[in-house]
């Protein structure tokens, strides 16, 4: 078995259930306002934001990302409405947001510098949004850390008086990890337990020699991940393991998160379960048009009109295909509103799979435990793709978000269709190699011009590949090194295509007008604290 770059769970993948527009830079920051948060103490007086680069840099506005950041700070969750208007209740508790953008930083452009500040004491958290809501925290007040957001335990920081073998006989075993960290003389230890230090536990860390400051680590996820490797890393190791194990691929997804996480057959099923239902609400949020568009670019009724020219027999591609890219755009409409829908793998791909999956899924009268293993298959799919490539636009251009919900949708409609586990990570491929190159090149920054529509895309290219997975048509590359060169072209494409809007549309003078006039409502938004 060979090693992962890092863990990744099926709820990374069909989640997290979220506030649009982005998965990276809405979700994601949010998360990693939470542990700001956590590690602060409390909620902060002060706070001040640093971006750099040209992705955050450039579109925390249009995704609202200094928005959910600060709604991470005040205490709320990633599918909160407050996300649209947290800036504003930051005014109401008199809580000052500053912001500070290097656009010439090397730095990774995902990055979220805080600097917080709380009875007279300041502190320093920085984390990076990784794709999909995933988040990597990197750095408390000049100390290297490395936390996913799923660990339960504490920080230590000390100096030269403090014994780690007192601390680690004070805790007897229960440590899971321990990693040391320096910093200007300082030390910081970042040690892992089973579950949150009890009351008891940190009065005995605060009497012990040495001690500087002491910060709580709380599991913001709502699972763990109580395995270091994965089960399998590829379709051909997964292929494997089915076969010794006798499992079908849907169980073979549950072991996988079973490992992982350690959560039961029964209670993954019923997290797809409420997945499911989230996806179907965000459909008929949108699909009624009115849709109030965080900018309002484009026309708030696109996924209604086309349900209409559907039912209506004015389209040339029949019902099927008609509906499910009605309801992907539809989905994408009720994510560019700010409202709830589910990351599959990204906020900004979130139409693609509940569009395609829900329309033929009605057609064939399908059962909710078949629309179950449809979504476990679109999810371990997912995750396999995770391991080796990115799932952020602005890392790996549009591929890794419409490309792989498109690859994933094909092998959910494949799986939901009777086909051999074969057939679905054939279907897999099939749509992944149609897609590589496509760039990320939103129009001004916010989730609206090419995303929502680009939606539809992803859904017609997934029903061609399922079709043909489903005739026997296999891709000549293997489905694992379909997936290595997703991960080759995404290293390959230029950061003016990776949503910089710098090149694709956002180069052409309609995209430089739009880019001006929503400028100019930044400022104003930014003047009145929105």
């Amino acid at each position: 078995m060979c090693a992962q770059e890092r863990l990744v769970s099926l709820f990374d993948i069909l989640g997290p259930i979220m506030t649009g527009p982005s998965s990276s830079h809405t979700a994601g920051v949010l998360r990693i306002g939470r542990i700001g948060r956590l590690l602060l103490g409390g909620e902060p007086e002060a706070i001040v934001l640093h971006f750099y680069g040209n992705a955050l840099g450039r579109t925390y506005k249009g995704h609202l990302s200094d928005s959910a950041i600060v709604a991470g700070l005040l205490g709320y969750e990633e599918d909160s409405p407050i996300v649209r208007t947290a800036l504003q209740e930051a005014a109401r508790r008199n809580v000052p947001v500053t912001y500070h953008v290097a656009y010439d930083s090397e730095r990774n452009p995902n990055t979220v510098d805080m600097r917080l500040s709380r009875q007279g004491k300041e502190l320093r958290v920085v984390g990076i949004t990784v794709g999909g809501g995933e988040i990597m925290m990197t750095e408390v007040d000049g100390f290297a850390i490395a936390l996913s957001g799923c660990e339960e335990g504490f920080l230590l920081e000390t100096d030269g008086a403090f014994d780690a073998a007192t601390m680690e006989s004070l805790f007897r075993g229960r440590l899971t990890a321990v990693r040391r960290s320096e910093s200007d003389g300082r030390t910081l230890w970042t040690c892992l337990m089973g579950q949150a230090p009890s009351d008891g536990d940190m009065e005995a860390l605060r009497t012990m020699g040495g001690v500087r400051r002491i910060f709580p680590l709380q599991a913001i996820l709502d699972r763990k991940t109580d395995d270091a490797r994965a089960l399998f890393t590829s379709f051909d190791e997964m292929f494997r393991v089915m076969e010794d194990k006798k499992l079908s691929l849907p169980q073979a997804a549950m072991e996988y998160e079973r490992c992982q996480s350690g959560l039961s057959d029964e209670e993954i099923r019923r997290r797809m379960e409420r997945i499911w239902a989230v996806m179907k609400e965000s459909i008929q949020l949108g699909i009624s048009g009115d849709n109030d568009m965080v900018a309002g670019f484009i026309p708030r009724d696109s996924g209604a009109r086309l349900m209409r020219a559907v039912n209506e027999g004015k389209t040339v591609g029949g019902k099927t295909l008609g509906t499910a890219v009605a309801r992907a755009i539809a989905t994408m409409e009720t994510n560019a509103c700010a409202r709830c829908v589910v990351a599959a793998p990204t906020a900004g791909s979130c139409g693609v799979l509940p569009g395609a999956l829900t329309t033929v899924a009605e057609e064939r009268n399908a059962s909710d435990d078949a629309v179950v293993d449809a979504l476990l298959s679109a999810a371990i799919s997912g995750v396999l793709v995770a391991m080796r490539a990115s799932l952020s636009g602005s890392i790996g251009g549009c591929q890794a978000e419409i490309g792989v919900a498109s690859a994933m949708t094909a092998a959910a409609l494949v799986q939901l269709a009777g086909g051999t586990p074969r057939q679905v990570a054939h279907g897999m491929a099939l749509a992944m190699k149609n897609i590589l190159g496509l760039i990320c090149d939103p129009v001004a920054g916010p989730v609206e011009i090419p995303c929502i529509k680009r939606n539809g895309i992803g859904v017609g290219n997934a029903f061609a590949a399922a079709d043909m997975a489903l005739a026997g048509v296999e891709s000549a590359i293997p489905p694992d090194e379909v997936i290595g060169a997703l991960a080759n072209t995404q290293k390959l494409l230029p950061s003016e295509l990776r949503g910089t809007m710098i090149g694709g549309l956002g180069s052409t003078p309609t995209a430089i007008r739009l880019k001006e006039e929503w400028n100019q409502r930044i400022f104003a938004m930014a003047r009145d604290g929105k």
